[in-house]
Parts: C-alpha cells; sequence; structure tokens
C-alpha cells in the first residue's frame, strides 16, 4: 500500500561508508531522518486524493510559526455527516470542525473528507487518510510519538474503528459525540469484523453530551463500561447538559491536550495484544503482523469481551461471521512470550531499541518453545520497513517467523 518515501534519501551514500558498518550507518541516519525544508503554512486546500473516481480537495492547517527544524504534532480530525453526497472538488473546499486549532497551537491538523459512498470506515478512505499522514510526514517535521486522530460525530465514532483496525499511528484516539454502536449496525456497512480488545492500544479519551439527541451519554455508557472490562485505557468525560455539537470545547481542550501531553506513543510496546479475520490488510500493529490464521492444537482460549446491557439483556456489540485470529505478546528483555488463538503464523519485527541482538532471543508460544537463539540484523529487513513506515522511532533490524507450534 505505501511506497519508498523521500525518507530514504537519508541512505545516500550508505556504501560508501568507509571503514563503518553499513548496518550502523543506515541506521544512525535513519533515526536522524531527512533535513526538512522551509514549506506552506496556513490553510492549505490543495492536498488533492482521488477515491472512487471523485476528486477530493483535502485541507491542511500548519501553524504560521511551523519550524522545519523542530518536530510537530499533527492531528487527524474527521467531520460528521457522512451521509452527505460526494462533494464537488471545484466547489466549496472541505469545511474545518468547530474545534479547529485555536489561534498560536502548535500542530499540523488534516481535515480528510468523507460522504455517503465513501464513509470513515471503508477501506479506500482508511487508505485516503494513511496517505495524507503520509504526505505529511514527507513534508513537514512531523513528530511521530505525536499524531493522534479525533473527530466529531460520526468523525468521533470513526475514531474507534481506526483505533481497532489500523492503530499503528496513533498515540492517542479522541471521539467526541460519537457511538460504537454506529458502526456495530450492519448496515453501516463498516469494512470487516471489529474487536474491542483492539482499542487497549490507543489510549482513549472520550467526550458525549447527556442531552445529545443522537448519542446521549447513557447510551454509550455500556460500552464504555465494556471497554474498561476488556483493558482499555480510556478516560470518560460527561457534560450532562450537552447537546450533539462542541460548544464545551474550550472549556474540555486543555483537558485534552494534558490528556495527549501525559500519552505520547510508544514505538516498542511491551506488551501487544491483536485480533483480525484477515491478512491481506489490518492484520498488523506496530512489531506484531499476523501472517496467516488458522487453529493449532496449542491454541489456549483468550478473553472475548463483546457484550453489553441492554435493558436486562445481554448484547453481543460487534457480530462475527468469519473466524478470526488472535496473539497477545509480552516481551521481557529479549524474552517474548506469546499467547494465541487461531493464528497458524506471526512475524514480529525486532528493534535494535528495545533489542540486545548480542544476545539470544527467545520466542515462547502458549507455553512452548518456538523459537531460541541469536538473530541478526539485516539491512535489508530495515531500510524495507523504514520505507514502508518513513519513521524515525520505528525502525527494525530484524524480523523474525514464527510459527505457532
Amino acid at each position: 500500500m505505501k511506497t519508498a518515501s523521500a525518507f530514504v534519501i537519508v541512505l545516500a551514500g550508505v556504501g560508501a561508508a568507509a571503514q563503518s558498518d553499513p548496518f550502523d550507518v543506515a541506521y544512525a541516519r535513519l533515526k536522524a531522518g531527512i533535513t526538512y525544508r522551509a514549506a506552506s503554512t496556513g490553510r492549505i486546500t490543495d492536498w488533492q486524493t482521488r477515491i472512487n473516481g471523485d476528486l477530493i480537495d483535502n485541507v491542511v492547517e500548519v501553524p504560521a510559526d511551523y519550524d522545519p527544524a523542530t518536530p510537530i504534532p499533527l492531528r487527524v480530525s474527521l467531520h460528521g455527516g457522512v451521509g452527505r453526497e460526494a462533494p464537488d472538488p471545484g466547489g466549496q473546499p472541505a469545511r474545518p470542525l468547530s474545534n479547529r486549532n485555536p489561534a498560536g497551537a502548535r500542530e499540523i491538523v488534516i481535515h480528510p473528507r468523507a460522504w455517503s459512498s465513501s464513509a470513515w470506515w471503508r477501506p479506500e478512505q482508511v487508505d485516503n487518510i494513511l496517505k495524507l499522514v503520509e504526505r505529511a510526514k514527507s513534508v513537514y517535521n512531523v513528530d511521530e510519538s505525536r499524531i493522534y486522530v479525533t473527530g466529531i460525530s460520526d468523525g468521533g465514532t470513526a475514531v474507534y474503528y481506526l483505533a481497532m483496525r489500523e492503530a499503528t499511528l496513533w498515540s492517542a484516539c479522541v471521539p467526541l459525540n460519537g457511538h460504537p454502536l454506529v458502526i456495530a449496525n450492519p448496515q453501516t456497512g463498516a469494512d470487516g469484523q471489529l474487536y474491542s480488545g483492539n482499542l487497549a492500544n490507543c489510549p482513549l479519551y472520550i467526550v458525549n453530551g447527556g442531552k445529545d439527541r443522537l448519542y446521549p451519554a447513557a447510551s454509550v455508557a455500556p460500552m464504555v463500561d465494556l471497554f474498561k472490562r476488556a483493558g482499555v485505557p480510556l478516560t470518560w468525560q460527561v457534560y450532562p447538559e450537552g447537546e450533539h455539537n462542541v460548544s464545551w470545547w474550550s472549556e474540555e481542550r486543555p483537558r485534552v491536550d494534558a490528556f495527549l501531553a501525559a500519552h505520547p506513543r510508544q514505538a516498542h510496546p511491551a506488551k501487544i495484544s491483536w485480533e483480525t479475520e484477515r491478512t491481506d490488510r489490518y492484520n498488523r500493529f506496530r512489531w506484531l503482523v499476523i501472517d496467516q490464521l488458522g487453529a493449532r492444537s496449542s491454541d489456549v482460549a483468550l478473553k472475548d469481551v463483546n457484550t453489553f446491557d441492554a435493558q436486562g439483556r445481554h448484547v453481543q456489540l460487534f457480530s462475527r461471521r468469519r473466524p478470526s485470529g488472535r496473539v497477545d505478546i509480552t516481551r521481557t528483555g529479549n524474552t517474548l512470550d506469546a499467547r494465541t488463538h487461531g493464528v497458524a503464523r506471526f512475524t514480529l519485527l525486532l528493534s535494535a531499541d528495545v533489542i540486545d541482538f548480542e544476545q539470544p532471543v527467545q520466542v515462547n508460544v502458549n507455553g512452548r518453545p518456538a523459537f531460541s537463539g541469536r538473530v541478526k540484523r539485516d539491512i535489508g529487513t530495515l531500510l524495507r520497513w523504514a520505507a514502508r513506515d518513513n519513521d524515525r522511532t520505528m525502525l527494525y533490524a530484524a524480523e523474525l517467523k514464527v510459527d505457532v507450534p
């Protein structure tokens, strides 16, 4: 889905580095990144993309005091009302959300657009969002540890979707006036199956209004309780008099900013849990890639928190028709302990930031040894994943294929 970016320009001359280990030279240059040049600031409306034949004018806002020498946070801001018709690229540019950047806030904001035939939870829109972030990272000195996604109404609902399907980028996820039941409804057409446990990988800051005519806080409360039972790190803010708008934003913004400041992205988290029903997409979270699904005799039971109480009944939140696979894995030094269900093979992406390549690596799966030995750093692996991720903080020295016993 991604192609080699300008990020790999830093590798120029690696082969000619005299007396130096080519891997060390490449790693150091990738870690340092490219030297960014001055770029456009203000409200930029010419970041066009094409989705299903429709030419879209996405909007980007860049602070006037942007300094290319200093990494800057990036926010993806998703609008509501995706039931509208496809926008006319020659007409009014994308309308920014009412929680747009206040004057002086130092972050870049991307405003993609969505509509009825290409809602936020469709694969083409997911790809569009990822491509816009990739473009921003290639033009601006984006702080990879502070890329987060927020949205209002349908946009807020989409934040839940992205956190469950494509979470690697996000440091935090901020759904405002959204509701998980929207994407749980089959008629909404959300792509694929959803798993509440995947939300554990993205800290959530949720805001709802008590008098919201569409998604009142009382109707969201059972989902919040479900997510807490699933181990999802979250903060839930309710405005009892709040309606389906963001009139409270000036009061809430400082708390959101404090939450974001407290939750930079962990490029190599020590614990990961990821579930998917496919391996062509939505099968990766950071240093874990699920390659092949299938039951194994060593499978262990992994608790699926997917029911909530509604008027005295236990109701399933997300329906699933296809078998899925899940990996829960913990890294302690060079030892990785995985518990799996429905997964036949997975890949571990090993970073020199957390793995000591001078020592053996031990991988245990479902209580059984799956690998033990030294792993060599590989410059091909380093360059391949660097070109794909364009991320100075998320570099991989080796990949280890693991067959579930």
